[in-house]
């Protein structure tokens, strides 16, 4: 124990006391002794000079004969050699005592012989003695004195602290003992306050390794393992436990490995006692999860140099301490040189023409709460001088207590990306063709222009160009050359423009510019430049040329315009009232033209056609087809016809749409509506279902994707192709000849049929129709009409009727308005009719709930 004082340490304290006192002692008296010698010495030294001094004295009264003189000085010298004070004093007075006998010194004597001559009586030898026998007694005397006089002091103080020690040595030993019975007394506490129902294992042993106690969890932890020697968890299987225990350490821990049972044992030294008790946790699952967090930290770390991202982590001075081998790649460095680096040494960071910094980027991820995750694409500037453009993630990194320790910056190279972006970019802006910008973005230009001319007063013009005869070169020389003569036009044009002008092709043949901050005369003076050289062009394809000319409509941009949509209708009406003006010129939009008028007109309807397909405004209705040669006049088909519901509930005729949709490309979403709302209500009949006429118009039958989508639909409403029949005018087809007659192919092959409409309308009719595949000629109405009173009208109607004859072709008459001409067109032999004379068009709905089986025989069931 700490306070425990030995016999034997107490012995050893007093011997070394007593020792010392010992050497005190002697040191003491070899100082007297010292002393001693020194005034010994120091007093044969005065004695010399004395008897110097008697010597000459007596000579001197040897010579003046003064023997008396000397007699008495030699007689006290003689009486009192012995005493070195009372020589002084003989000396003092001059006496001298002669004829003094010889003298035998003790062994401390100073002895002066000094022969002299005497005159008087002759040679004579006077000899002196002095001893310092009594000087030198007394001195010694007073040595050994003070040398018993300090060996008796000290041995006095030796025995004093031995007695004080063996007092203090009995108070300890009396300390010790009342400590032993608290000891023993808390360790009774302290074992028996061990719960023997605690769920830990726990055991207590001394530091021999010798158990002193178990509880009942130790036991059934044992049993669990019995295969394994039950003192697996003791020191014996931690090596140096209890040394390092007994050597003051107040804890200690082992863990131990039973099958995949993972043990610690926890020893701690009990306080009052050369003891320790040790509790054991089964920490199983926490090596479990220790396991799965260095597995899931390894999985990271092979991720993250696995990955293409650049993963870069920096503290909160911008100081590089972590970047993974996409990083260092995307830094084009080593792997090790930038740990250390502050960001800004490495990369830098540009967005709208600013630096990150890493302390903006911080302030940045606190911002966006609560995630703390920025996400931004910005540009990035590598030592080598490139610049990338990155997505860059920015995540904070706090600890536990929420403050920040950096950031984790991860940097994805989009480069490809986002020129790959910006190229999709400019092909959806721009026409490939020309690379020329195209009408969406002409459209946001001009809606610029437009916004600073009404809030800025500022001026500009839009023009819109047309080509004339563009067709002919497309039809004759096909596509391909059509496509160059638009490039090399594009190309001329660009020439005649301002890098501040906004040049686009808008359409098949059709341009629009924006001259900006140009007055109305001088961009006139511009544009009829253009106009002169596109005219003096010549366009040479396979040993042909062409020549090619410009119509423009003009439409200033001020403070007066309203918006895009009227900018463009004004120009678009000013432009084609060129062409029907002569073409090759240009046109100021005004207000008050009539032409122009009639063109925005027909630009109004646009809105209004799409909101009433928007809202389910359009009405089908059927107008029956008749056998003309039956008695009853059978219903063999029906055409369907289209009009347009106003939102106040009018109908609108065809013919004052259709035609506005037709030049503004609407037409097309109308025919697929038209089709699919035909199937749908066919697909609703109760028994057998109609034949129908479908009018399509040129541009639906030049799409590649007319047949998939018929397809799709007559699978989808279970409706056999035969029951359909399209027609399509002789102008449309003509117009895209080649893709008509495939689109017919495919759309026959389906088993769907053909008639060609208003035929005989076209001066060529007649040759175009041996190389058309259609199954029927519906007679325009100008030759029906009026072919009972007009004999050219019925010489007509007879040579289309002998022509049908020939190409077995069933013949359709439209616009039969009376009994009169019906009569007229049997003894001809036209096989059907349709008009107001046999039956008015109704609601197709309408019609099909009322047509039964009676007065019908549809065409499909007899051709």
């Amino acid at each position: 124990m700490n306070k425990e004082l030995h016999m034997p340490t107490l012995t050893w304290v007093v011997l070394a006391t007593l020792l010392f006192i010992l050497v005190l002692s002697m040191a003491i008296a070899v100082a007297i002794w010292s002393n001693h010698n020194e005034h010994i010495e120091f007093t044969e030294e005065v004695a010399k000079s004395q008897l110097e001094t008697i010597s000459l004295i007596a000579e001197t009264e040897l010579q003046k004969g003064n023997y008396e003189t000397l007699s008495a000085l030699v007689k006290q010298w003689a009486a009192n050699h012995k005493d070195i004070d009372e020589v002084k004093l003989v000396a003092r007075n001059g006496f001298i005592i002669a004829s003094y006998g010889p003298y035998q010194p003790s062994a401390r004597r100073y002895i002066v012989n000094k022969e002299i001559s005497y005159s008087y009586r002759g040679a004579a030898t006077l000899t002196l003695s002095m001893s310092l026998e009594n000087t030198y007694r007394q001195t010694l005397e007073h040595s050994i004195q003070a040398a018993l006089a300090a060996l008796l002091l000290t041995s006095l103080f030796a025995l004093l602290i031995y007695l004080f020690l063996t007092r203090r040595y009995e108070a300890n030993l009396l300390s010790l003992m009342v400590e032993e019975l608290k000891y023993t007394e808390s360790r009774n506490v302290q074992l028996a306050a061990f719960p023997r129902e605690n769920p830990n294992p726990i055991i207590a042993f001394d530091l021999n390794g010798k158990i002193t106690f178990r509880n009942p969890a130790f036991t059934k932890l044992m049993r669990r393992f019995d295969e394994v020697d039950p003192i697996c968890v003791l020191p014996e299987n931690h090596p140096g436990s209890l040394e390092r225990l007994a050597n003051g350490e107040r804890q200690v821990f082992g863990e131990k490995k039973i099958g995949d049972v993972n043990l610690l044992a926890h020893y701690q030294m009990i306080d009052v006692a050369d003891e320790a008790y040790v509790y054991i946790q089964d920490i199983t699952a926490q090596r479990s999860a220790e396991k799965a967090l260095r597995n899931e930290r390894n999985q990271a770390h092979t991720t993250l140099a696995s990955i293409g991202d650049s993963v870069i982590a920096v503290d909160m001075n911008g100081t590089i301490t972590y970047l993974n081998a996409a990083a260092t790649r995307l830094c084009r460095t080593d792997s090790e040189r930038p740990i250390g680096l502050h960001f800004s040494e490495l990369l830098r960071l540009m967005s709208n023409g600013e630096e990150w910094t890493i302390q903006g980027l911080l302030a940045s991820c606190r911002d966006s709460m609560p995630n703390q995750v920025v996400n931004e694409q910005v540009s990035l500037l590598i030592p080598d001088g490139e610049t990338l453009q990155v997505q860059v993630t920015a995540t904070l990194v706090s600890s536990h207590n929420t403050e920040s320790d950096g950031v984790v910056i991860v940097i994805r190279d989009i480069t490809r990306e986002y020129r790959l972006q910006a190229e999709l970019h400019r092909q959806a802006s721009h026409d490939s063709l020309t690379d020329l910008i195209n009408r969406s973005a002409f459209e946001s230009h001009l809606e610029s222009a437009l916004e600073s001319a009404r809030n800025r007063g500022r001026e500009h013009i839009l023009c819109f160009m047309d080509l004339d005869q563009f067709k002919i070169v497309n039809d004759t020389c096909g596509h391909v050359a059509g496509d160059e003569l638009l490039r090399q036009l594009a190309r001329l044009m660009r020439k005649h423009f301002r890098g501040s002008d906004v040049l686009a092709r808008v359409g098949g043949d059709e341009f629009s510019a924006i001259l900006i901050d140009c007055p109305l005369p001088q961009a006139i003076e511009r544009i009829d430049s253009l106009r002169e050289d596109v005219q003096e062009h010549i366009f040479y394809w396979d040993h042909q040329s062409f020549r090619i000319s410009l119509s423009v409509g003009v439409s200033p941009i001020n403070l007066y315009s309203q918006n895009v949509v009227q900018l463009m209708s004004t120009a678009d009406a000013a432009c084609y009232s060129a062409k029907d003006s002569g073409r090759n010129r240009i046109v100021v939009y005004e207000k008050d033209s009539a032409t122009t008028r009639n063109r925005l007109g027909e630009m109004q309807w646009v809105s209004r056609i799409n909101s009433a397909l928007e809202e389910d405004r359009m009405v089908l209705y059927a107008q029956p087809i008749v056998d003309l040669n039956s008695d009853d006049r059978l219903i063999v088909a029906v055409e369907v016809l289209l009009k347009m519901r106003t939102a106040d509930g009018d109908l609108i005729p065809p013919g004052a749409f259709l035609p506005a949709a037709g030049r503004y490309d609407l037409v097309e979403r109308i025919d697929y509506w038209v089709i699919e709302e035909v199937l749908r209500m066919l697909a609703r009949c109760r028994g057998d279902y109609p034949d129908c006429f479908i009018n399509l118009s040129g541009g639906t039958l030049s799409r590649q994707n007319i047949a998939r989508f018929l397809k799709k639909l007559l699978r989808q409403y279970e409706i056999k192709p035969s029951k359909i029949t399209f027609e399509v005018t002789e102008t449309t087809t003509i117009q895209n000849l080649s893709s008509a007659l495939k689109m017919i192919r495919e759309l026959r092959e389906l088993g769907c049929r053909f008639a060609l409409d208003d035929f005989g309308s076209g001066l060529s009719s007649f040759g175009y129709l041996k190389n058309l595949p259609v199954d029927f000629l519906k007679i325009d109405g100008m030759f029906i009409k009026d072919m009972n009173t007009d004999s050219l009208d019925k010489g007509m109607v007879e040579a289309i009727k002998t022509v049908a004859d020939t190409m077995e072709l069933t013949t359709i008459a439209e616009f039969v308005e009376n009994d009169e001409i019906i009569e007229e067109l049997r003894r001809v032999g036209i096989d059907l009719g349709q008009g107001y004379g046999i039956a008015h068009p109704k609601p197709f709905k309408e019609f099909i709930s009322e047509t039964n089986g009676d007065n019908v025989i549809w065409l499909s069931s007899i051709h």
